[in-house]
């Protein structure tokens, strides 16, 4: 990005932080404003050198607004922050099933995009999945793309509906790995190890495992069947998670979280 970009963040919540700092850290040229009503937010947000402030600056002189404030603060959001209605830059919103149509009728704007980014934008390691309002510019488009490219790959998708899912998996994401990972740290310091030596192995297991995967060719199930050696070890562990059913139960949570999704954005728009 070789231009100077303002951009005002509306929510210091841990995705709106997560999304600062990855500006930050990044090489472009982007000036971050964290708008966070709660003062120990706020600390938090300026120990980490991001400008946090309490009210939404008058007039906004920044050209990209994201919106990462709850889905249920969308319906109060024109009366919290009164100066959008005189903003003619572009729209973010990383806000879980607020659709474009709301978005568009709510702060009567056609330059809006919904976006789905994950935490691991804060270290420029994000994965961040878009689609734009029917009407947004050419232009716009490529600013919002290059802005995210900078937190880690983004992507376009043309239907909507795939946000949704992409909140399931994009934004839950590094939860689920997060959750197996404690699982994997659980069993090693049963099984003896201290928990710093547990943590770095497992780290060093998933990052191994990531960069194989990433190397190619074999499918993410052709490399188990590639570690597992018939009537070994790891057959029996993975034996036991097909009996108890638990890749069924991994897709069926992340069809929950869809759903939920869903139903955040119909509260929204009530």
């Amino acid at each position: 990005m070789t231009t100077a970009l303002n951009i005002l963040i509306i929510g210091g919540g841990q995705m709106g932080s997560a999304i600062a700092l990855g500006f930050i850290r990044s090489s472009a040229k982007i000036s971050i404003i964290i708008v966070e009503p709660d003062l120990d937010r706020r600390i938090e947000i300026t120990d980490t050198g991001i400008i946090a402030v309490k009210e939404t600056p008058n007039p906004i002189t920044s050209e990209v607004i994201i919106l990462a404030t709850p889905p249920h603060i969308f319906p109060l959001l024109s009366e919290l922050h009164p100066q959008l209605q005189h903003f003619t830059g572009v729209i973010v919103s990383v806000m879980a099933g607020v659709s474009l149509s709301e978005l568009t009728t709510r702060l009567n704007r056609t330059q809006v995009f919904r976006s789905i980014p994950n935490l691991a934008c804060s270290i420029n390691q994000g994965t961040t999945l878009s689609i734009p309002g029917p009407q947004v510019t050419r232009k716009n488009e490529d600013l919002i793309n290059r802005i995210f490219s900078t937190l880690g790959t983004s992507t376009f998708v043309t239907k909507e509906h795939l946000l949704n899912s992409a909140t399931a998996l994009v934004g839950g994401g590094p939860a689920y790995i997060s959750y197996f990972t404690a699982a994997l740290i659980e069993y090693a310091k049963t099984a003896g190890f201290d928990n710093a030596s547990a943590t770095s192995m497992v780290i060093q297991i998933l990052r191994g495992t990531s960069a194989l995967l990433e190397a190619g060719p074999d499918t993410p199930m052709r490399l188990c069947e590639k570690v597992m050696t018939p009537g070994g070890t790891t057959q029996k562990a993975i034996n036991h998670f097909n009996h108890m059913q638990i890749r069924t139960s991994i897709v069926d949570g992340l069809k929950q979280s869809f759903l939920h999704s869903v139903e955040l954005g119909r509260r929204s728009w009530r």
